[in-house]
């Protein structure tokens, strides 16, 4: 009978005349139903009449056969085929493809706990992107989450689990639907058209019209469903792989992890365009194969063919003495030249460069960070200092601590320095000096900001293990930068010691002077008086008696005296 489209989307089907159907314009392409289930005589009779009626003939290039399998009590479903490809020389090649499906989707009820576990998970996955987003919203960083790659893998992963969820709910609708048809699909009709007595053709041509129009629907169904389960199973296989990527994110917590996650996504253009011109490569030479060898050797008789076998030259699964035989020289060449350009140059060049990155990514970095043993020895120290009667005291929590201490920092920078998207290398003199000028965080510093002095001394004690680590495992250029970050900083300290030592000096050097320039204003004053007291009033002249000592006369009264009278000082 004539197998039409039909599905959930097409609910009325029409059936063509039961005996021959063309599917094609030209009407080169016809289907017959043979009807099995009848007695070996009709089946007989009906293959017979494919070569009477000119079913079947010498330009015959292909025959089908398909039925379908209906097995009600264990609500199995078959729908298979079988095909006859007949070439010119008289060669039939068969093949058999079979398509199952099950009428239950859970043949165990624990099962239904699977799905119930992964929507938890997807559920998670929306709130937790959700979430993330408006947070970063609300902090104004919104363009920078829209840049970062883990954004995007979070709405594929989204947009891939809601297909998943629409699709496999309509599967499973809809397969209900398919059960309840096959239940009410009843049994054959007792008697074909050609054993049918002449009273009865026309009744029994209805009956069989019906009933095979309904064979054809059951055909159709199971094609939609196979159709829609390969579906749901390449998106269930992309949403595992994306999933894998997703756990990327999380590993940007551990600094190692981090490290090769950075190098990932920082390889990711080369590897893009390595790929591309790989596969221009592999194309090219799979064409020269096929051309090479396509007339004498199976797996290189067509185009896609000859790109499969390709790959097994690539993985050096192949015998070379086929190609030798074909054609010694130029297999030869052909296979040196593939061999040289791909696996000798390409692959160590794709190496070389993933290498380079890490190293940069490395560079930038600073250090290597702590390893996942030393990662989950720290975190178990913690816990049990927790329990401890120092551990036990209220401080403020970390979270937040780390939000007073960074207030005056840049949020994006702080972003990008905690999914380790910042270059950590000291290269201008803008970054030396930043590094310089950065507050000095000691105990009074994390109190003041609300941390409990043990747990701030405890965390300084942490940071400088931490520092020392740094210095002992970093590339010799980070621990010569960091020698010449400590010493600008000693030198600084140094500096602002001298300078407050300078500015005592200074002050008790400019008291000194003020007594100085007292005690001179001082002395010059009484030099004026003396001056003053030494300088003879008019009238009055200066002698000295026979020893030599000196004694004033006034001209006009002849009066002498040793001094000048007071009245006159």
């Amino acid at each position: 009978g004539f197998v039409g489209s039909y599905g959930p989307h097409r609910p009325k089907y029409e059936l063509a005349e039961p005996s021959f159907i063309s599917k094609s314009r030209s009407g080169t392409v016809f289907e017959f139903w043979i009807e099995v289930n009848r007695s070996r005589a009709v089946v007989s009779k009906r293959v017979r009449s494919l070569e009477k009626e000119g079913w079947i003939d010498l330009s015959t290039q292909d025959v089908t056969i398909e039925g379908l399998h209906l097995n009600v009590e264990e609500h199995v479903y078959s729908h298979f085929s079988i095909a006859f490809k007949m070439h010119r020389e008289g060669l039939i090649k068969p093949s058999l493809t079979v398509y199952p499906l099950r009428g239950e989707i859970f043949s165990h009820w624990a099962q239904i706990f699977l799905d119930v576990f992964w929507m938890g998970v997807f559920v998670m996955l929306m709130y937790s992107a959700v979430t993330e987003t408006l947070l970063e919203m609300e902090r104004g960083l919104i363009k920078l989450h829209l840049r970062e790659p883990f954004f995007w893998l979070d709405l594929s992963l989204l947009v891939l689990g809601g297909a998943i969820v629409g699709t496999f709910y309509n599967f499973v609708y809809w397969l209900d639907k398919y059960t309840d048809e096959v239940y009410s699909l009843g049994v054959m009709p007792p008697m074909s058209v050609a054993e049918a007595p002449d009273a009865q053709k026309v009744q029994s041509e209805i009956d069989n019209r019906v009933y095979q129009d309904q064979i054809a629907k059951m055909i159709d169904w199971v094609e939609w469903f196979v159709n829609q389960m390969g579906w749901v199973r390449f998106c269930s296989v992309l949403y595992s792989g994306l999933m894998v990527f997703r756990f990327f994110r999380g590993f940007t917590g551990q600094p190692r992890l981090a490290l090769l996650v950075q190098t990932f996504l920082q390889s990711a253009g080369f590897v893009i365009h390595f790929i591309i011109l790989l596969c221009f490569i592999f194309i090219n030479f799979a064409m020269a194969g096929y051309i090479l060898f396509g007339e004498q050797l199976q797996g290189w008789t067509t185009p896609t063919g000859a790109i499969g076998q390709m790959l097994l030259v690539f993985f050096l699964r192949f015998d070379y003495k086929e190609f030798h035989e074909i054609a010694p020289l130029a297999s030869a060449i052909w296979f040196s030249t593939f061999f040289v350009l791909v696996v000798v140059l390409m692959q160590r060049l794709m190496s070389a460069a993933i290498v380079d990155t890490y190293l940069s990514v490395k560079a930038s970095l600073g250090e290597p960070g702590q390893g996942l043993l030393s990662q989950g020895t720290k975190v178990l120290r913690d816990v049990l200092f927790l329990r401890t009667y120092k551990g036990a005291q209220k401080s403020v929590p970390l979270e937040e601590l780390l939000q007073n201490i960074s207030a005056d920092s840049d949020p994006a920078y702080l972003k990008k320095l905690g999914s380790r998207q910042v270059d950590r290398r000291l290269r201008t003199r803008a970054e030396l000096f930043q590094a310089e000028s950065s507050p000095a965080v000691d105990v009074a510093f994390l109190v003041k900001r609300g941390c409990e002095p043990l747990a701030a001394q405890r965390m300084l004690e942490q940071c400088a293990e931490w520092t020392y680590s740094i210095s002992t495992t970093s590339s010799p250029l980070r621990r010569l930068l960091i020698m010449l970050v400590r010493q600008m900083n000693h030198l600084r300290f140094e500096s602002e010691k001298l300078q407050d030592n300078m500015n005592r000096k200074f002050q008790r050097s400019a008291k000194v002077v003020d007594r100085i320039d007292l005690k001179h204003a001082k002395c010059l004053s009484l030099a004026r008086r003396i001056r003053k007291g030494q300088q003879l009033p008019p009238g009055w002249t200066a002698h000295a008696d026979k020893d030599g000592r000196r004694f004033m006369r006034q001209e006009e009264t002849g009066l002498t005296s040793w001094t000048l009278p007071k009245h006159l000082l």
